[in-house]
């Protein structure tokens, strides 16, 4: 059965008195099945008489989704009790971008605004969502409700409420091509500040507040830069700009949350401008992202000036993640998040995605980012620069505008225990829970005092924090019943090991007498250098009603190919991880190995973030091609150059991509690469193996396989095949083996109709 898709849509144009029973009671006659979740109901900025609400709806697939959008977008919308004045009757707006300012949820007579801004890539809804089941937002769902709750001067707990307006700011942020190639920080930054003035009434000295997640940090920097940094400029732009953070004197902004923004640039930036300029994308963009970038250095050395500006203090919370993402250890170092303007730091436990999407609001990480982002709030409005502790008997905290001690990090690896293999349910005895034998109980980490503070400023959420005294790099254990030593204990890998091996296909390989040609079909692979992409992200931890997951399939799957893999290909396989790379292994010959690999060394990530397949695609692909073109411009040369062997790509995933858009450029440009190149037909091969029954994936890999090469007049080199579990070995199993293992290099193969296993 196929999991259920959500999508989250504004509604806007709805006339005042409208309530969420209305709009819950307007969409359900229309679609029954629907289930939608309401969002509240808030005031529009931009049309003083009109109401408008975010609501989340359910289908069976993101296409019936898609038409659910369409089939409300414009219709006629009756409220059952309008308030007096109010249109009675409206055509609505419902779409699903969230672009420019969407107010999320609204107290009455709200004393501050606060403004989410998501970063790269982003949304301004789903980046700040849960992705799992239905989507929770906490800027709308948990954070509005637990800041109603506090009273506006922490001293004074009988005393006034918070009360606040919390909005998104969407903007266009792909890297790919839906910007222009000459987008920067600056021009976007601009946008930025036309967004918040049209949503603010002039005037106002409303305080406003931002929580940024990674670019939009920078572009919040940026914007108020552009506003205040430039006194000499008097024109009437400038001076609309200045209005907008500075009345009477008083600088407006009264805090900035930073979630993983990389002051000091990203090494994900410096690997993602190679695959932007090969797919013509925001090459400009990327590159002012990049480690040493110039643009950044500028932006964090003006945004410091107005900072020491005793009329442009602004108080900081910096936050940065404590897992690592894709290929990269992490997309924010936390020095890069941390050093820059010596502020209070929180490392959130999550990746450079996940940091920013709880689950619930009793979840660890959201608790302590929450209490953070209040009591900053409480701080500033409430003129009291100390507040209660967060801690039973510990010093009052501090949000001084003023300079912090550079923080500290925490840096940490962990040993994965052995995999239990397919036929293993449960702990060997006397083991403890996801433990082996010979694999140490306590993760290493590391932590350095900064020389100048007597405790560290930086608070690893979920962890302890240690007397700098004893912060020295030496190892700490953890206790055995510390959270630390056991991340993987809910983990199903995280058990006992039971051997897994290669199933022998001698019966279906046999190479015929001593000295004669070998017709077997698969010996066509020993032209081919074969390498395999495995899917090792978080949905591949997904079970099916019988308790076995997606890994387990991609893991029997791949003891059916590899021993005839192996057989053919002398030079050795290849095997590459969408996520764990430093796991990537070369010229591998024995098929035992890669199970091993499989079920002792490499788990699916636990900390979700996303299926992304097109960067780990594109650096297969690309080093091919280029090595491939290399030898067609040598060909004149004596001696002749070697010929690169023909490659076969396999990919094992469930093929639930979060990226479908740009594993579908790269496609194409390797395809148009080798019809430049004049490649014979089959010199590159694409098979991908779905592990998994969800019918939209399925129907995204069949469009690889069918329709790509229709829509952009290229050569097919994509197969796709979904993997079923054998019963037994026959010739059935036979043909579907050589179908999964030859359909992205054989006419034949690829045109054929998938063999049933039986």
């Amino acid at each position: 059965m196929a999991k259920a898709a959500f999508l989250t849509l504004t509604i806007r144009n709805l006339p005042r008195g409208t309530t969420d029973e209305d709009v819950r009671n307007h969409i359900n006659q229309r679609y029954s099945n629907a289930q939608p979740v309401v969002g509240p109901i808030v005031g529009d900025s931009l049309r003083p008489g009109m109401v408008y609400t975010t609501v989340t709806v359910r289908q069976d697939s993101d296409d019936k989704c898609r038409a659910l959008r369409d089939g409300l977008n414009l219709k006629s919308f009756w409220p059952r009790l309008p308030e007096p004045g109010a249109d009675s009757e409206a055509k609505i707006a419902v779409n699903d971008e969230f672009l420019g300012v969407t107010t999320i949820a609204e107290h009455e007579n709200p004393q501050f605004d606060l403004y989410f801004i998501h970063g790269l890539g982003g949304h301004a809804f789903r980046s700040w969502s849960t992705d799992k089941d239905f989507p929770r937002m906490w800027p709308r769902d948990f954070f509005p409700n637990d800041v109603r709750d506090k009273p506006l001067n922490p001293n004074d707990p009988q005393g006034p409420k918070l009360a606040g307006r919390f909005s998104t700011i969407g903007y266009r942020a792909s890297a790919f091509n839906t910007w222009s190639a000459t987008t920067t920080i600056e021009k976007t930054a601009e946008n930025l500040l036309a967004a918040i003035m049209a949503d603010r009434p002039q005037g106002t000295t409303r305080p406003m507040y931002f929580a940024a997640h990674s670019l939009g940090g920078l572009l919040t920097c940026q914007a108020i830069i552009r506003a205040l940094h430039n006194k000499a400029d008097k024109s009437e732009l400038q001076e609309t700009y200045r209005e907008i953070f500075i009345q009477n004197g008083e600088i407006l902004v009264k805090g900035i949350f930073f979630f993983g923004t990389p002051f000091e640039g990203s090494s994900l930036a410096n690997y993602s401008s190679k695959i932007v300029k090969f797919l013509r994308g925001n090459e400009a963009l990327i590159d002012s992202l990049k480690v040493r970038s110039e643009e950044l250095a500028t932006i964090v050395a003006k945004f410091n000036q107005l900072r020491s500006n005793e009329e442009t203090k602004i108080p900081i919370l910096i936050s940065y993640e404590m897992q690592p993402m894709y290929s990269v250890k992490f997309v924010t170092l936390p020095d890069s998040a941390t050093s820059t303007f010596n502020a209070l730091s929180l490392g959130i436990d999550g990746d450079h995605r996940t940091m920013i999407r709880f689950q619930h609001n009793q979840e660890e990480s959201y608790r302590k980012v929450s209490q953070h982002m209040i009591r900053m709030i409480q701080s500033s409005l409430s003129g009291s620069n100390t507040i209660p502790s967060m801690a039973p008997g510990s010093p009052p905290a501090r949000f001084n505008p003023s300079p912090l001690l550079r923080s500290q990090t925490v840096g940490s690896t962990q040993s994965l225990p052995p995999y239990p293999g397919l036929f293993s349910p449960g702990l060997s005895p006397g083991l403890s829970p996801g433990l082996s034998p010979g694999v140490s109980p306590g993760l290493w980490q590391s932590q350095y005092a900064d020389p100048r503070s007597s405790t560290s400023s930086s608070i690893g959420l979920g962890s302890a924090v240690t007397p700098a005294s004893s912060l020295m790099s030496l190892p700490v254990y953890p206790s055995p019943d510390s959270k630390a030593i056991d991340p993987l204990v809910n983990n199903p890998f995280a058990r006992a090991h039971s051997p897994v091996a290669p199933v022998s296909m001698n019966d279906f390989v046999q190479a015929g007498p001593q000295g004669k040609e070998d017709k077997n079909e698969f010996a066509m692979l020993r032209q081919f250098d074969t390498v395999f992409l495995l899917d090792d992200t978080g949905s591949m931890s997904e079970q099916d009603d019988n308790g076995k997951s997606k890994w387990d399939e991609l893991i029997q799957s791949l003891q059916y190919i590899v021993d005839i893999v192996c057989r053919y290909d002398k030079d050795g396989i290849d095997v590459h991880f969408f996520i764990n790379d430093e796991k990537d292994e070369h010229n591998i010959t024995d098929g035992q190995r890669i199970l091993d690999l499989l079920t002792k060394e490499v788990a699916p990530d636990e900390g979700g973030g996303g299926t992304y397949i097109s960067q780990q695609l594109w650096v297969i692909l690309t080093t091919y091609l280029e090595r491939f073109e290399d030898y067609k411009k040598r060909l004149n040369e004596k001696p002749r150059p070697e010929r690169p062997k023909m490659l076969n790509l396999v990919i094992i995933t469930d093929g639930a991509a979060d990226d479908k858009e740009e594993v579908e450029d790269v496609i194409v440009e390797a395809a148009k690469t080798l019809d430049r190149l004049r490649a014979p037909p089959n010199q590159l091969g694409i098979q991908f193996l779905q592990i998994g029954k969800d019918d939209d994936a399925a129907r995204w890999l069949n469009l690889l396989d069918d329709a790509l090469k229709d829509k952009h007049r290229i050569r097919d080199i994509v197969d796709t095949r979904p993997w079923d579990s054998p019963k037994e070995m026959n010739k059935s199993l036979q043909d579907r083996l050589a179908q999964i293992l030859l359909g992205g290099i054989s006419r034949a193969r690829d045109k054929a109709e998938t063999a049933t296993m039986s």
